[in-house]
């Protein structure tokens, strides 16, 4: 086996014989060339290394020798596949460097730590062996240190790191003490994630400090063990008194996933490790044809275990593209493929007699499974005795009584099942050789698929049958420990509940058993988790009395579920659905929804500051108001009115005191504790635009209108400088994080440096950029960001020490307004004339994610201190509040998801077809959600799509005016019908006998006979030719011989209706015609064909009698423009959807119609809806947030009509409308004003 490690191969003689020959060889040719040759640059703060030689040093340099010696000849390193990195979670993985270079950057900068991020099998250990291994193959004398750390070994690692480290490896206390205070070192720390660790050991080691250790550290960890504010557990304190962590001092990279080059070149190098009957080119083909392997290998570990198991896996099948895997089979395959060649070793291998007939014991109660039992047994005690911590130390006199006895003692079946499983021994110290292994054997103690094996497992998921569950045992891990702490662990389970229909009926009764067992509250809340993140919806679901507390259902689907009377204490409900769940009588006690309320003030929001340690924020309004709010409960401290309007606002950096400018071109600073104005500074003779604060708290910066910059004593109030140069306005002004500068941006289109202890312009730094005036200036120094012109789209990235100008940020946007760093990391925001706010990635200028809520003109933005939330204040008085969950990308709203155009159901409607304005389509399973791509469709930008009754074909209308018929069992293209290029086709219909194909595009409207062969077209004339049309819409009739053909126009957006009959030879004359006043957005025919619905602009649905001659029935109801419209197959229900974000039901016949039923108060607004033809009550809706959703509709009969989701795509963010919570127990204040604003309501009748 060539990717696992085996048991640490000890040092060799040589390596601890005395060093003193080498010393004295090293030393002559040291003073030949030490002139010659750089040694290590000490850190910052670091004493100088003595001039003199100590008489302990060569035994320093002795044992270092010894050390470097033993880690080379250890070195064990599997095949290794340099990784490539990106900046950060948000970051795309397109936008990677290599790693390796990174961190030799960041050993030659002047920066201290060094975060290196990765999923679970990223290869996170496997480079930082390397890293060791390439350090200390370049060690000379006196060089900087390189030391690998086990975190998980390390008894004491937020105290004595590197001293209990040194110990292990034998260094006497003085020659530590010596290192510590004349060395540089190199810390390579491995696992802080399997350490269970939550400290920053930078600042509990005191590491840089005076007298202390001089280190840089590169330290590891798994992205799913961080929380939001991840960042503080690695980042080093900085010197300032007042800066809490320095930024400058940290820098992170996020290994990315392996592309198909690394791939392949990681299989080139693990074949020829071993004799192999495969090529290069057989695993490589192999892992492109079996569908979603690739993918899955891209995670080095687990290209690791698939190439190990593809030659069992495939053996004896011959269609690989019917092969399932997923990661918790290659897991299982591995182990049963390791289990079996330990097997044979030990059946060919010479043993003693006890040996030999304990293993005929093992063989006959089947080998496999026994050693499956030890490593899930195994794993089972690391977490129940050592909380997960992987690393078990076994020393047989001192723990023979302990229990580790059971798993690591001399008894011969313990011994050879030790050495026959994923374990590798250092020492006297055990772990499985991943630390995926340990949570997946784990998960086999939660739910084990042994006894579920009565079918192919990489069959498809249809084959794999389901059984009666039996309910899981109430002993068992499920019942006794919380998961939520275990990502891993739950994603191994979530696989399980995917492949296994019995396991998932055994969750749900778990969870229904929590109704009347408080006993099972653990379990329950384990187990809705578990499901919730492996997909399952719980729509309607009857959950009243439930208990699961702590439960995880970020992410989930609970539309009209009930949940009275529940205990939900802690339960996290981010990004949930929740539209109409009832939550009355629910102990809520700590529940959280992922978000805030936002703030409603009385008048339009001028500007607003976070206090540096992130308790306050205060906001000064357009009517001279000024309010601090205590940031815990977001409640008011002070509320105070100003004379004059207060135009911006700035904290001290010790959070007493607030920096105000204001319109009667004073600046004034003002006390937060008792909310008095302590000093007025005049001078400015023009209203005060930007106030800043030094960071030593000593000084206050104020640009004005009146093209000058006044620098103040915060003390005394005293005008120490009056900065003049610039020619406009000076719209801002701010410090660096040093503040060693001032930067000044103004109207006049320049960028001006300025030294803020003489008030002196720095030489040759102006920043001449036309139209550029709002400045911001990153957290770490580095990078000065500007607006490039005053009505540009377009943000700049400066560097701060050339003045060069770096990556221009760019989405065609309408132009921003103000730009503010984040104090953490590299993120920024922007505020947008389009009432958005955008973050944007400044290391890559990736724009991450959008902003939407405001309805009114944003006028300013900013980062909370820790960077995890920011805020947006509009011309209304809203303030909103957002979260940035870092370490998920795209996490804020919805992201970039394109809108839904259109959906349409099959003939059989078993599945959907969606398209959106991105010009991508995908099919849907109508019942489970599930979707694909439709991969002879790929390379196609769709406009348009339809699907004939008789369900033959499948119609895409393309961009490049082509229509392609698609065979739908095949999804073969089978005729491709040529249209003008210059047009795209913006809609088309079917006829009922299949013959005609109506298209149109916004320039003409075709009739397509598909019976004949040579795909021949007639023009339509259905509008001037001289006459804009700004939209067109088709629809064929459902009986008969007829379509409808609707036009928008330019001209004052009427639109008119013509039917034809397309048997007709001359399609120039309609046979009727309408004329309407308002937009057509949509119009559907009834089924029995006498009626055409249309959806308007005008907030309507009009119904036309095609017997009569204009529409003489309006459904009235929506606030906003109709966009879609659709009759149901039996001709008694009309769905519409638009504008105004709802779904309304309207019940008739005939002329007489009524509204019975609305969806209100979604997210975005829907732009599509269509009914099931052949599932009575169900219709699907596509959204503007880009989300595809079913419907379904009950209670029709008994005339209590209500409509529940069925299932949705893409939520990604908080419902709430029409949720209820009367009398539901320690909601917070801040929860039940989010509700509430976000639709729900107090009770059932309010």
């Amino acid at each position: 086996m060539t990717m696992v490690n085996r048991p640490g191969i000890r040092p060799s003689q040589a390596a601890n014989a005395t060093a003193h020959p080498y010393w004295r060889e090293r030393e002559q040719s040291r003073s030949a060339s030490s002139t010659q040759r750089s040694t290590s640059r000490p850190g910052p703060g670091s004493p100088p290394v003595p001039p003199v030689q100590f008489e302990n040093t060569t035994l320093v340099e002795c044992a270092l020798h010894k050390l470097q010696l033993q880690r080379l000849e250890e070195a064990q390193l599997p095949v290794f596949i340099s990784p490539m990195a990106k900046d950060n979670l948000q970051a795309l993985d397109e936008d990677v460097f290599p790693l390796r270079e990174k961190v030799q950057e960041f050993l030659a900068s002047e920066r201290q730590v060094m975060l290196i991020l990765g999923d679970s099998g990223a290869g996170k250990s496997t480079f930082n062996q390397h890293l060791e291994y390439q350090l200390w193959t370049v060690y000379q004398n006196s060089d900087t240190i390189p030391l690998f750390i086990n975190l998980p070994a390390i008894e004491r690692p937020a105290k004595d790191l590197i001293a209990e480290h040194l110990r292990t490896n034998n260094f006497s206390e003085e020659q530590i003490q010596e290192m510590k205070q004349y060395r540089q070192f190199v810390l390579i720390c491995d696992g802080y994630d399997e350490s269970q660790l939550t400290v920053n050991l930078h600042t509990t080691n005191l590491f840089n400090r005076p007298g202390q250790w001089n280190v840089k550290m590169v330290i590891s960890c798994r992205t799913q063990f961080l929380g939001q504010d991840y960042r503080s557990r690695f980042m080093p304190e900085g010197s300032s008194h007042y800066t809490r962590q320095a930024t400058d001092l940290f820098q992170e990279a996020v290994i990315a996933p392996f592309s198909k080059k690394q791939i392949e070149d990681y299989v080139e190098k693990y074949v020829p490790l071993e004799p192999r009957t495969w090529t290069t080119k057989d695993y490589m083909d192999r892992l492109t044809t079996i569908p979603n392997l690739m993918d899955l290998v891209k995670n080095p570990f687990l290209l690791s275990l698939s190439l190990e198991a593809l030659p069992g896996v495939t053996e004896g099948k011959q269609n690989l593209s019917a092969i399932k895997i997923t990661r918790v089979q290659l897991y299982d395959t591995f182990i049963r493929h390791w289990l079996a060649v330990n097997s044979r070793r030990l059946q060919r291998s010479v043993l003693s007699k006890e040996d030999r007939d304990v293993l005929d014991q093992l063989l006959e109660a089947g080998f496999i499974s026994m050693g499956v039992d030890y490593s899930t047994k195994l794993a089972t005690a690391i977490f129940e005795h050592q909380d997960g911590n992987p690393v078990v130390q076994y020393v047989h006199i001192k723990d023979k009584e302990s229990w580790r006895a059971k798993f690591f003692g001399p008894d011969p079946e313990t011994r050879l099942m030790r050495e026959s499983s994923p374990l590798n021994r250092t020492g006297s110290q055990f772990r499985f050789f991943h630390r995926s292994m340990l949570e997946y054997f784990f998960s086999l103690a939660v739910f084990d698929p042994r006894s579920h094996n009565g079918h192919d497992e990489f069959a498809p998921q249809s084959d794999i049958g389901s059984t009666d569950a039996a309910l899981l045992d109430a002993k068992g891990l499920l019942f006794k420990r919380s998961l939520l702490t275990e990502p891993s662990v739950i994603q191994f389970l979530c696989e399980r509940v995917k492949q296994h229909p019995d396991f998932e009926k055994q969750l749900l009764a778990v969870i229904e058993q929590s109704k009347s067992d408080a006993s099972t509250a653990t379990a329950a809340a384990n187990s809705i988790t578990i499901l919730v993140q492996a997909g399952s919806r719980f729509n309607n679901a009857d959950f009243r009395g439930i208990r699961i507390t702590g439960a995880d259902l970020s992410d989930g689907q609970f539309d009209s579920a009930q949940f009275q009377g529940a205990d939900l204490t802690n339960v996290n409900f981010a990004r949930s659905w929740l539209r109409q769940v009832d939550f009355g009588d629910a102990q809520m006690d700590g529940v959280r929804f992922g978000e805030l309320p936002y703030l409603k003030e009385r008048a339009p929001v001028n500007a607003f500051a976070f206090s540096p340690n992130g308790k306050m924020f205060a906001v000064c309004l357009n009517d001279g108001g000024l309010i601090t709010y205590d940031t815990t409960t977001w409640t008011r401290v002070h509320q105070h009115k100003e004379r004059s309007e207060v135009l911006t606002i700035a904290f001290s950096p010790d959070n007493q005191h607030l920096a105000l400018g204001s319109e009667d071109m004073t600046c004034q600073l003002w006390d937060t504790a008792i909310g008095e104005t302590l000093l007025v500074m005049v001078g400015h003779t023009d209203c005060v635009t930007s106030v800043a604060f030094s960071p030593c708290g000593k000084q206050i910066a104020s640009a004005s209108d009146d093209r000058t910059i006044r620098l103040w004593g915060s003390e005394t109030g005293e005008c120490l400088f009056v900065l003049s140069g610039h020619e406009g306005i000076v719209l801002s002004v701010v410090y660096s994080a040093d503040g060693q500068r001032l930067v000044s941006g103004s109207k006049d289109g320049t960028i001006r440096v300025w030294a803020p202890e003489t008030g002196a312009p720095e030489a040759d730094w102006i920043i001449p950029y036309v139209g550029a005036s709002r400045v911001a200036v990153s957290a770490d120094g580095r990078q000065f960001a500007l607006i490039t012109g005053l009505f540009s789209s377009e943000i700049g990235l400066v560097d701060a020490v050339t003045g060069e100008m770096g990556l221009i940020l760019d989405d065609d946007a309408d132009e921003p307004r103000n730009i503010a760093f984040s104090p953490v990391g590299k993120l920024l925001i922007s505020l947008n004339r389009d009432n958005t706010v955008r973050l944007w990635d400044s290391s890559t200028g990736q724009l991450i994610s959008m902003l939407w809520g405001h309805s009114n003109r944003i006028t300013t933005c900013t980062f909370s201190p820790d960077g995890l939330q920011i805020a947006s204040g509009d011309r209304s008085g809203i303030i909103r509040i957002w979260e940035v969950n870092t370490n998920r990308s795209s996490s804020i709203t919805q992201g970039l998801m394109a809108k839904v155009r259109t959906v349409v159901y099959s003939h059989d409607g078993l599945s959907i077809i969606s398209n959106r304005t991105d010009d991508t389509i995908q099919r849907w399973d109508s019942f489970t959600g599930a979707s694909g791509p439709i991969p002879s469709l790929s390379t196609f930008d769709v406009t348009s799509v339809a699907i004939s009754p008789n369900g033959h074909w499948f119609a895409i209308g393309c961009k490049n005016g082509n229509i392609r018929l698609l065979n739908v069992q095949t999804d073969v293209v089978e005729r491709v019908l040529l249209g003008p290029s210059a047009y795209q086709v913006v809609d088309m219909s079917f006829s009922r006998c299949g013959r005609w194909l109506v298209s149109c595009s916004l320039m003409v409207t075709r009739l397509w006979g598909l019976d004949s062969t040579d795909d021949q077209c007639k023009v339509v004339r259905d509008w001037d030719v001289n006459v804009n049309r700004r939209r067109a819409y088709v629809a064929f009739s459902p009986v008969g011989y007829q379509f409808a053909v609707g036009l928008v126009t330019d001209m004052n957006r009427s639109s008119r209706v013509r039917l034809f009959d397309p048997r007709a030879s001359n399609l120039r004359e309609p046979l009727k015609e309408v004329r309407l006043s308002d937009t057509l957005h949509s119009m559907d025919y009834s089924p029995d064909g006498r009626r055409l619905a249309l959806g308007t602009g005008a907030s309507s649905v009009m119904l036309w009698d095609l017997q009569s001659d204009k529409p003489d029935v309006k459904l009235e109801g929506h606030t906003g423009a109709v966009f879609s419209v659709s009759y149901s197959p039996c001709g008694k229900w009309i769905l519409s959807v638009g504008e105004d974000k709802t779904v309304r039901l309207w019940s008739g016949e005939a002329d007489s119609w009524s509204y019975v039923a609305v969806v209100s108060k979604c997210l975005e607004a829907f732009t599509s809806v269509t009914w099931n033809p052949v599932a009575p009550m169900e219709f699907v809706t596509g959204s503007d947030d880009g989300s595809v959703r079913v419907w379904r509709i009950s209670g029709a009969e008994a005339g209590n009509v209500s409509v529940y989701m069925h299932w949705g795509s893409h939520v990604g963010e908080l419902c709430a409308a029409d949720l209820t919570f009367k009398s539901a127990v320690g909601l917070s204040s801040l929860s039940h004003r989010l509700l509430v604003q976000r639709g729900a309501v107090d009770g059932p009748n309010s």
